[in-house]
């Protein structure tokens, strides 16, 4: 096959003129072949390697990284797969940027002004504490969807109705409501709800929660003193509904 030009070689790559020389210059892609008037010619192996370093690029590696791969003497089907695992992590990398993307936007959604005014001037720093414990999970980032569709009202009602619940935990908690009893189950099925409209919640899932309530002091706070008579409401709903509480998994 006929030898490109430096031109040609640069309108086929979609590259300039001046990129092939300074990857020339760096040793990077070096044309095996000279004309007589001492000009650059691209062979289909040169344009094939051009390619392969194209490839890195876009997977966002510098160039004397790209250099060092080029040296290694492996099949053309492992750089394929060494390139492939590149992308992936790049993708990887592009849906945390969407995700932290969608957090801002949320926030500029509801101001913080406005989050401060329907659950307290500590609501910030426990979303942030949140994101930083659960920001990985698809839980976090479907309780996220949900919230974006949400309006001002609508957060309005579902505080209202966490608060609700509270009321009468502490009522339930106070008349000497039995866990495992018909009122107790009711209220157990109750809080999962709660915890369901954010995302799919199962009754293994429902005790690690209310297990974790117990062990943090503010959640202890939050329900008024009543986080751990909240975990046994849970458990014995969890433990007739099967659910072995010496061996609970997130499931």
């Amino acid at each position: 096959m006929t030898d490109r030009s430096i031109g040609e070689a640069a309108q086929l790559l979609g590259l300039t003129t001046r990129t092939l020389r300074h990857w020339d210059d760096i040793g990077l892609l070096s044309p095996q072949w000279r004309s007589g008037s001492d000009y650059r010619l691209y062979t289909e192996e040169d344009l094939e390697k051009a390619l392969q370093i194209l490839v890195y690029r876009a997977a966002g590696l510098p160039l004397k990284e790209i250099a060092a791969l080029l040296e290694q003497p492996e099949t053309a089907q492992q750089h394929l797969l060494r390139q492939r695992e590149l992308l992936k992590d790049q993708i990887s990398q592009l849906h945390r940027m969407v995700r932290a993307v969608d957090e801002i936007l949320q926030q500029e959604q509801f101001s913080v002004s406005e989050q401060i005014e329907i659950f307290g001037e500590d609501m910030p720093k426990y979303q942030q504490e949140a994101f930083e414990r659960w920001g990985n999970t698809a839980e976090w980032e479907q309780s996220q969807q949900v919230l974006s569709s949400m309006d001002k009202d609508d957060m309005q009602a579902a505080k209202a109705a966490h608060e609700d619940f509270i009321k009468m935990l502490v009522d339930a908690a106070t008349a000497g409501v039995k866990p495992g009893s018909p009122a107790g189950n009711n209220l157990a099925r109750t809080h999962r709800g709660l915890i369901g409209q954010w995302y799919p919640v199962s009754a293994s899932k429902q005790v690690i929660l209310a297990r974790m309530y117990v062990e943090d002091a503010r959640f202890n706070q939050t329900y008024q003193d009543q986080a751990d008579y909240l975990r046994s409401l849970v458990e014995a709903w969890a433990q007739s509904e099967g659910v072995d509480l010496e061996a609970v998994e997130w499931e």
